[in-house]
């Protein structure tokens, strides 16, 4: 039985649209990723994926379930970056296993709702990190 081609095309608008998005150089990201996690591999995402209750939760957790999908990951390297930049800027080793958070990041990539703007507050956040060490345009 074939499905009328109206059906498919309303299927594939309401498919999640995650880190195709983003339009980002994923093995750049992976590579720079890898080359902070030695020296900050025990810093933690703040999101909890038990019961995400933000959309923007949602997003990532939903992200972190996915195999093809790069949020996460997005949100790995920003929280790597950050820590990184915090330690450069203060010149004092952080608890990496509780490191201070950029409240203000946190509150602008919270009020997201959508792919595109948690894809902006990232690359952004993740330059201001890394400055021009990061995988994403500036």
């Amino acid at each position: 039985m074939h499905r009328p081609i109206s059906f498919c095309l309303l299927m594939l608008a309401v498919q999640p649209l995650h880190a195709a998005t983003c339009d980002i150089d994923v093995a750049a990201m992976e590579f720079r990723i890898e080359d902070l996690e030695p020296s900050y591999g025990a810093v933690t995402s703040d999101i909890s994926c038990d019961l995400p209750t933000l959309p923007v939760h949602r997003l990532m957790c939903d992200a972190a379930a996915a195999s093809q999908d790069d949020l996460w990951r997005m949100g790995r390297l920003d929280d790597l970056a950050w820590v990184y930049a915090l330690e450069n800027a203060t010149g004092l080793m952080v608890d990496l296993e509780d490191p201070v958070r950029d409240e203000s990041f946190l509150a602008t990539r919270d009020a997201c709702s959508d792919v595109a703007c948690l894809c902006k507050v990232l690359i952004d956040h993740t330059n201001d990190s890394l400055g021009g060490t990061s995988p994403y345009a500036q």
